[in-house]
């Protein structure tokens, strides 16, 4: 037996280059705000949750949903959504899968210079964080919601929007600089089943 064992791990390469944090607009007053819902169970709840508490608090007007319908790829219509959106909120992810997806979809969208911030459980925050620097965006800004989403009772899943809209507000109207400075130093909790008990 060899005294040595290669373990390849299918990551990929870091991508080279850093992706700067689009900037923002000081209100969203006016603007056309972009709710990217990926598919996965219950993220349409979450954002209409949002989008009410936006459209009532905050007097946002102009919402508009757009479904990829599959929360484990990328969005197909990144440059349409961009064309037709002044800032945007994808979301939301609460799984291995949809949230590295929720994820790249808000960096294509950075990268489209539309300002976008994205919804992840805590759960699955280091992921997406891990996810958003290793496409080149170290100051993508994720909002932490609860763990898990889903709940038998639906009003309760709704209010994790709701409670979410002032952070999104905030991360989508303060100075990109600032955001990026925040988010580049910003570290998520670890899940608690990853965390040793002492």
């Amino acid at each position: 037996m060899p005294d040595t064992l290669t373990v390849l791990m299918p990551t990929g390469a870091q991508q080279t280059g850093a992706i700067a944090t689009a900037p923002r607009p000081e209100s969203l007053k006016g603007l056309r705000v972009a709710l990217l819902d990926n598919g996965k169970e219950f993220s349409d709840v979450v954002l209409d949750g949002l989008a009410q508490t936006l459209k009532r608090d905050f007097a946002v007007t102009d919402i508009k949903f757009w479904r990829k319908g599959f929360p484990a790829k990328g969005a197909p219509f990144i440059a349409e959504m961009a064309a037709e959106s002044d800032v945007a909120i994808s979301g939301v992810g609460h799984c291995g899968s949809s949230s590295p997806w929720s994820v790249i979809d808000a960096v294509n969208l950075e990268k489209a210079g539309v300002p976008t911030v994205a919804l992840i459980s805590r759960s699955f925050c280091p992921l997406g964080q891990i996810v958003g620097r290793g496409v080149g965006h170290t100051g993508l800004p994720i909002v932490m919601l609860p763990h898990p989403i889903g709940e038998s009772d639906e009003t309760r899943i709704a209010q994790k929007g709701s409670d979410a809209a002032a952070e999104c507000v905030r991360l989508l109207t303060t100075r990109a600089d600032s955001i990026n400075a925040e988010y580049a130093a910003k570290t998520f909790p670890l899940p608690e089943h990853a965390v040793p008990r002492t």
